[in-house]
């Protein structure tokens, strides 16, 4: 999340994005507030330490940056696709990238269906009441993201919008009554010093 929020900010920056002094320093409460909301304490399993060699953590946090910048680039595209259309694209940029979601995710799951590790899960009930009521908030995100960014600069719109771990950990505390951790509470205040300062 932290590579989602820096990669947008600092490509608005190279392409001329001057934000205010009040909104860099809402941008830097917003990266930290990620930061903080999203550790997570290593519990390994009871009488067992958690060890894992250095290859395999190096791995993961290439991964997650991987998967972190992959995030930043779709808020930047996003930016400049309705810029190339002289922001007067519509919604086209979404339906686009939803689109090629969709056709790269069929073809991997094809794939794995020929090579034998395919998996079916049957969509009814509340599992399909669920991943409709999650594919409506994505769109819905993904479009109130590029009415923002029509009106706003990508440097500070982009990192406000990945304070999405945020709503999980305030998720967690409703719904399933989790305990946050002091260091989370603290990235709970930046989120809210982020978008105070932001909207000033």
């Amino acid at each position: 999340a932290v590579t989602t929020a820096v990669l947008p900010f600092a490509f608005g920056l190279l392409t001329g994005d001057r934000p205010g002094a009040a909104a860099l320093v809402g941008v830097g409460c917003a990266v930290g507030a990620i930061a903080l909301v999203s550790i997570v304490p290593a519990v390994p399993p009871e009488g067992a330490e958690l060890r894992r060699p250095r290859r395999a953590t190096a791995a993961l946090v290439g991964q997650a940056m991987a998967a972190g910048a992959g995030f930043g680039l779709f808020f930047v595209l996003l930016d400049r696709g309705d810029l190339a259309a002289g922001g007067d694209a519509g919604l086209w940029p979404v339906a686009a990238a939803q689109a090629g979601a969709l056709t790269v995710g069929g073809l991997l799951l094809a794939g794995t269906a020929r090579a034998g590790a395919g998996w079916t899960v049957a969509l009814r009930g509340s599992l399909l009441g669920w991943l409709v009521a999650a594919g409506v908030l994505d769109m819905t995100a993904n479009v109130l993201y590029l009415i923002a960014v029509r009106d706003g600069l990508l440097s500070v719109i982009a990192p406000v919008s990945a304070l999405y771990p945020v709503s999980t950990v305030l998720l967690a505390l409703a719904l399933d009554r989790e305990r946050v951790r002091p260091v989370q509470v603290a990235g709970l205040g930046l989120a809210v010093a982020a978008l105070v300062l932001v909207v000033s």
